[in-house]
Parts: C-alpha cells; sequence; structure tokens
C-alpha cells in the first residue's frame, strides 16, 4: 500500500497565513500539519512508501521539509502549477500521478486533515471489506456540514447516500478526506474526469463512486479538523497546546 498525501493546493481561505508556507507546513502542536500525517501513515505497517504531492510554487519548501527529517520511505512529488488558477486540482493530480495503469492500493489523505485517531484500525476495515472506503467524522452540527460532505451509511457500513458541500445537510457524519482505495476504484478516476466532472475536491469523486460501486464508510475516533479556515486552524492549536 502506498501513502499518499494531497498537498498540491494553495490555501487560499487561510490567506495571509499561507501566502509563503504552504497550508501543510503550517506549526500545530510544535511540528508541522503534515508531520502529523506521516506519522500517523508510518504507523501502518501495510503502508511500505508515502508520497506527498505538492505545487512548482511550493517545491522548495517542501524538499527543505524533508531535508531536515529523518523519514525513510518518505518522497516529494511535485505537479506542474504556480498559483491556484494552474492547478489541476485533487483527482486531476491524482490521476496525472498514477498514469494509465494502476496496480497498487493506496491511503490518500488531504494534506489539511488533522486527526488524533490511529489509522490502522481503518486499514483493517478497509481488508475486512475488500472495497474503497472513506473515513468519516461526527461533526455533531448540520449547520458545519454545509461547508464539509455529509454521509449515510447503511447495513454492513455502506455509504447509501454521500453528497459533497450539501445544501439541506442529511446528516452530521463527514468525509474526512481519508480513503483507502484499492486499484479497481483508482482507475475509475479516468472515467469520472471523463465525464468532465469536478477535478478538484475528492468527494465529488465519492459522491460519483458509490453509486457506481460499494463504497464503505468508517467513523474515526479521536477528534478531527478540516484546517482549511483560520477559525479551525486556532482551534486545532489551542487543543494541542492543552496536550
Amino acid at each position: 500500500m502506498i501513502g499518499l498525501i494531497l498537498a498540491g493546493g494553495y490555501g487560499m481561505r487561510l490567506r495571509p497565513l499561507t501566502e509563503r508556507v504552504p497550508k501543510p507546513l503550517l506549526e500545530i502542536g510544535g511540528k508541522a500539519l503534515v508531520d502529523h500525517i506521516v506519522e500517523r501513515l508510518l504507523e501502518v505497517d501495510e503502508v511500505e512508501r508515502i508520497l506527498v504531492v505538492t505545487n512548482e510554487r511550493f517545491r522548495g519548501a517542501f524538499e527543505g521539509w524533508l531535508a531536515e527529517r529523518r523519514y525513510g520511505g518518505v518522497e516529494v512529488v511535485v505537479e506542474p502549477g504556480r498559483s491556484n488558477e494552474e492547478k489541476l486540482g485533487a483527482i486531476g493530480g491524482l490521476a496525472r500521478l498514477l498514469g494509465e495503469e494502476v496496480g497498487e492500493e493506496y491511503l490518500v489523505i488531504a494534506g489539511d486533515n488533522l486527526f488524533t485517531s490511529g489509522l490502522r484500525d481503518l486499514v483493517a476495515y478497509y481488508r475486512e471489506r475488500g472495497a474503497a472506503v472513506v473515513a468519516l467524522y461526527d461533526i455533531g452540527d448540520l449547520d458545519l456540514v454545509r461547508q464539509l460532505s455529509a454521509a449515510e451509511l447503511g447495513p454492513g457500513g455502506r455509504i447509501l447516500r454521500f453528497e459533497e458541500k450539501p445544501e439541506k445537510p442529511f446528516s452530521t457524519l463527514v468525509g474526512t478526506g481519508i480513503y483507502a482505495l484499492p486499484p479497481r476504484s483508482l482507475r475509475r478516476i479516468r472515467e469520472y474526469l471523463e465525464e468532465g466532472n469536478n477535478p478538484d475536491s475528492p468527494g465529488y469523486f465519492v459522491q460519483w463512486l458509490h453509486s457506481r460501486e460499494p463504497v464503505y464508510g468508517y467513523v474515526l475516533k479521536g477528534r478531527w479538523w478540516d484546517i482549511g479556515t483560520p477559525e479551525t486552524y486556532l482551534e486545532a492549536k489551542a487543543f494541542f497546546e492543552r496536550k
């Protein structure tokens, strides 16, 4: 299994904090946000390599970050683009990285995720189901769901309904931007893009995929934050400062 951290965005909602520093390199709890993610991936025995995908604008920042660490099996992968207008989008970038043939399983994590739960149980759940799995979190507030994605689970944890940024939220279970994906699901990314679907948020791909093949939800334990706004960034910093 390959761990893949999506860090190709420009953090527009977090400016001016992200004017010169990419969002995944913002400090939380004495280390970069991406360090929290890498450390969780390193705990998973099945993960053999970790790829951190960024853009040309922030290439130097991520290469400098990695040079200061002692991580084994972690690589920085650079996609073209130096501005928000040039970005490929998370799904577009993933399609470019994977190419035509996909033979590996991927544990994909958006680089603005911060969570206290380990990932080994999620991977075990993925093995049991033998299908794509989305990590979910009960955020407990329907109003907040409008900026995220809503999920409804059926028997056995299969996703019955999934909607990105719903106008009328139907659940407080939200997609977290953490996905365990088998090769057969990853191969459908090109089909998804060829239909003209949204190339940016992975949630739109899940919304499309779950109506075409089984997709399951795994509810994370502990705490989770989408570090997309100054409010959630400050909330997460305060939490880790109290620990």
